[in-house]
């Protein structure tokens, strides 16, 4: 009777919390739970209430209670797995997820999960067979299709990715995971339009979402409309408050927007609330960086390294990980490091203005460059003629050949050791061309009689070169000056592009014969040395010529927090002394104009 009567008590309870009043019902279970400590299956609803209302510690105290006392209770490992997968503690669920799974084998959505979280650890292709096992036993779990989604996304195979997503959402039309990751995926192969449309097919079903919100919002930041993301990014936080991710995302447009006080108070708080979140630091990063705020902000850029993006970057990423330097190694002057270029060739010439310091401080140090910056960086800082350059890969691509260094740094990196205030900076060029080379060129030139300007108009880096490029024709009132010859330094195939438009403009831009522009970095070099000035947008080649300390004018990209060594206050910058800046304003044709202007001062041109 007495046990009758327990059960009759706890259903009722239990019923409570069904239908609206959890809060009290699970006061009234606490207290029967005093008088019934044994009870272990008011203790498992114990948890599952406290689960449910977010009460997530005393939830697992609950049931590792249950766990403790019943070897066979799944449901409560089951539950405590996922709370763990929310709280990002991997290793935990996947205890529990192996426990669950040790009491029912074949259990369909512990495979999946098990899955999910080794995806979580980056482990993809272990997380491979176990969700496609899973997707076996169940054809219809949407959930499944998703995490599939998500691993290959990890495996860098796309456009599986993209049908697992599809899948999944056929299945379940209205699970918005599925169209976030599903655009996520588009953005990663650099389909923005196709991205927008998935973004905003989920908007239209779940309005509220303040994730599809975001990512709308990413889109047009990253896109240059800064005031629509930044409309997109208010009224995300207005579904999310003081999510310290969508704060950070309305800093980085503020500061787009030029409103750099406002941005930098959000971007302190959203730090102060998650100085663990990567993406946060990154971006919080570009703003310090710019403040020139040096040492505060290298200690937070390498947030850059675990993220997602950086990984698909730099394709040696998952071999080099786990031997990078972090501050408990301690380096001295006999320490074997392994410096690796990142990104493109602007950003290696960029970080490579510290090569010599680091063989200064450090001389055991070798580098993997790009293959065609490795004989100038040998003839202007290999002083011992050891071998201290390798193409990229030579290490790299194989872990065991990792373990003959002590650690492994990304060029990007070194600022923490060599950037720590504005005096650090290089105030001379420091990469140099042999002469014979420079000579070479400039027999190449005898015919041209004027001054000579050198024009670079696109960029080819993935996702932003839109952003730093312009088109030939709006340089045109620079172009029709005729003071002056103009050498193309364009690399790429411009070749029709250029006898078009010579011919329409009848403007003469003369491209030299026998010099590779996007191969050959010598003989760029030595066209760039025998120069009057060269007029460019930000490339590798702009890169080039002020490591170089050819006089430099530069068309700064509009206002992307991403480019932080052209985002200065002036128009200098402490990286290259021999570049200008000359700000974008929201349209090119003003910049032009005052770069027509400064030419005809510069050459003392008489009209």
């Amino acid at each position: 009777m007495i046990n009758q009567n327990k059960a009759t008590l706890l259903n009722k309870i239990l019923s409570e919390f069904s239908s609206g009043d959890k809060i009290s019902a699970l006061n009234k279970l606490t207290e029967y739970l005093k008088n019934n400590p044994n009870d272990i299956n008011a203790r498992y609803n114990h948890g599952y209430m406290c689960q449910h209302i977010n009460k997530l510690d005393l939830a697992k105290k609950s049931y590792l209670i249950v766990i403790k006392k019943d070897m066979q209770h799944w449901q409560s490992r089951f539950n405590i797995y996922t709370i763990y997968i929310t709280e990002k503690s991997y290793v935990l669920a996947l205890k529990y997820i192996d426990e669950v799974l040790k009491i029912k084998k074949e259990f369909q959505p512990a495979q999946r999960d098990r899955a999910l979280v080794l995806n979580y650890m980056k482990k993809p292709d272990e997380a491979l067979p176990y969700i496609i096992s899973s997707i076996n036993k169940n054809t219809k779990d949407y959930l499944a299709f998703n995490t599939l989604g998500l691993i290959l996304i990890s495996l860098k195979k796309f456009e599986e990715a993209k049908k697992a997503f599809l899948d999944g959402i056929k299945i379940a039309p209205k699970y918005i995971a599925s169209y976030n990751n599903l655009g996520h995926c588009y953005t990663l192969i650099n389909d923005k339009i196709n991205a927008l449309k998935i973004f905003k097919k989920g908007l239209n079903i779940e309005p509220n979402s303040s994730e599809l919100l975001n990512n709308i919002a990413n889109y047009y930041n990253n896109n240059g409309d800064y005031k629509k993301g930044l409309q997109f990014y208010l009224k995300a936080e207005e579904f999310d408050k003081n999510n310290p991710l969508i704060m950070s995302n309305i800093a980085i447009a503020y500061f787009n927007l030029g409103k750099e006080k406002e941005s930098e108070r959000l971007y302190q708080k959203s730090y102060a609330m998650n100085p663990n979140n990567d993406l946060i630091k990154k971006a919080y990063s570009h703003l310090l960086l710019k403040q020139q705020k040096y040492e505060q902000a290298w200690n937070i850029f390498d947030g850059r390294l675990k993220l997602e993006e950086f990984s698909f970057k730099n394709t040696k990423h998952d071999n080099i990980k786990n031997k990078l330097w972090n501050s408990k190694k301690k380096l001295n002057r006999s320490s074997k490091i392994l410096i690796v270029k990142e990104q493109g060739v602007g950003d290696e010439i960029l970080y490579g203005s510290m090569y010599a310091d680091v063989l200064q401080e450090f001389p055991n140090a070798i580098f993997e460059s790009d293959e065609r910056l490795i004989k100038l960086f040998d003839y202007s800082l290999n002083k011992n003629n050891k071998d201290k350059f390798f193409p990229f890969g030579t290490f790299t691509s194989e872990i065991k050949k990792l373990n003959n260094f002590d650690t492994v740094i990304y060029a990007g990196s070194l600022g923490r050791f060599f950037r720590k205030n504005i005096s650090c900076f290089p105030k001379e060029n420091f990469l140099k061309i042999d002469n014979k080379k420079i000579n070479e060129i400039k027999s190449k030139l005898s015919n041209l009689k004027k001054p000579k300007i050198g024009i670079s108009w696109r960029s080819k880096r993935e996702h932003y070169g839109e952003f730093k490029s312009v088109s030939l024709s709006n340089l045109l009132p620079i172009l029709r000056l005729k003071y002056f010859d103009f050498i193309n330094l364009q690399y790429g195939d411009t070749a029709e592009e250029l006898v078009n438009f010579n011919n329409k403009n009848k403007i003469s831009i003369d491209t030299i014969e026998g010099v590779d522009l996007f191969n050959d970095f010598e003989s760029i070099s030595g066209l760039l040395k025998n120069l009057d000035l060269f007029i460019t947008v930000s490339n590798s080649t702009a890169h080039l010529a002020g490591s170089l300390g050819v006089p430099t004018w530069l068309i700064k990209p509009k206002n992307h927090a991403t480019f932080f060594y052209w985002n200065q206050d002036n128009n200098k910058t402490p990286w290259y002394s021999s570049i200008k800046i000359y700000s974008t304003k929201s349209e090119y044709e003003e910049t032009i104009l005052d770069i027509k202007k400064d030419l005809i001062k510069k050459f003392k041109i008489k009209n």
